[in-house]
């Protein structure tokens, strides 16, 4: 009798590995890239959401918008954050992803060592460094500086050499004399010298060029198809929008989090650049106008960049 009860039990726990391996087999994974857009979902990382079917879903900190995009592409990753312009090209070349929501909206300062500099005119024939040539900080301040009266090819030279962490280092140094400077790099450079100046405000500058109050830099796709379902999206989607105001409210508590979680930013450094890292949550329906605003200008300079036309409608989710 012993006997019989001991199988019976084997097999009742074997059958319940077999179905919670399946269900954790079966559980989408949410990837955040490492950096400031990754801050945005620390509290998912520390809590991961639970989802319908007894799932909890996987978070992973992915080191490249390249590596994000090519695991996004092969179906491994069912949500994703992504510059605003690779989401729009993978919607162009037939990936069936939903933008969900606007995480990050503008995060880009202007930095400089000379006091002279206080508008953009200052700027003609100078030496600009920019950070990423073909990305948001390089379109935007083309069509900040057209508007401003200046030819970025011809009334200064804006330089693509150096990589944004090198870049921080050398102006706060005073290797180079101003930069471009997304976050967290731009408070790393501050962190190393107080005495940087920030004459220019540049968002400011493109609601003045656009009439748009900002402009979106970090979009949370998801991807169509996949195993989660539209519960499971209102659930992640709560989970995110928790995550940046609790994030917003404590950013000591959230900086010592990204460091324990491996999200690519010493807990001082995440602190530091929190408040000036202007998350914010904006589904997608809200967030149109200031998407295709900036997504204008990519199109204008470089049409491949976004896949050749703006998204479709049904881009736009609406969950």
């Amino acid at each position: 009798m012993n006997h019989a009860f001991k199988r019976l039990a084997l097999g009742v726990a074997s059958l319940v590995f077999s179905l919670s391996f399946i269900a954790a087999e079966d559980a989408p994974v949410i990837a955040a890239l490492k950096g400031p857009s990754g801050i945005a979902l620390v509290q998912l990382f520390e809590n991961p959401p639970h989802l319908t079917g007894n799932r909890v879903a996987k978070m992973e900190a992915v080191s490249s918008a390249d590596l994000m995009v090519a695991k996004v592409v092969s179906g491994e990753y069912q949500v994703a954050v992504l510059p605003i312009n690779m989401a729009a090209k993978l919607r162009r070349s037939g990936v069936d992803i939903e933008l969900a929501a606007i995480i990050g909206n503008g995060m880009l300062s202007f930095l400089t060592n000379d006091p002279s500099i206080k508008s953009l005119a200052e700027l003609r024939g100078r030496r600009i460094d920019v950070a990423g040539q073909g990305a948001t900080p390089d379109f935007l301040f083309r069509r900040i500086l057209k508007d401003g009266g200046l030819d970025p090819d011809k009334d200064l030279n804006l330089s693509f050499a150096l990589g944004y962490a090198e870049m921080a280092s050398a102006l706060a140094a005073g290797s180079i004399e101003s930069a471009v400077l997304p976050e967290p790099f731009s408070t790393l450079a501050r962190m190393k010298n107080p005495k940087l100046l920030s004459p220019l405000d540049l968002t400011a500058l493109w609601k003045k060029s656009t009439g748009m109050s900002d402009y979106p830099m970090t979009a949370l796709v998801i991807r169509k198809g996949s195993s989660i379902t539209e519960a499971d999206a209102r659930i992640i989607l709560d989970a995110v929008r928790a995550s940046i105001s609790k994030t917003l409210q404590d950013p000591v508590a959230a900086g010592a989090l990204v460091e324990k979680h491996g999200l690519g930013l010493t807990s001082a450094i995440a602190a530091a650049a929190i408040p000036r890292c202007n998350f914010v949550y904006l589904e997608a329906a809200r967030a149109r106008p200031e998407v295709e605003a900036l997504l204008a200008e990519f199109l204008a300079a470089a049409p491949a960049s976004i896949g050749g036309a703006l998204p479709d409608d049904a881009f736009y989710a609406s969950f």
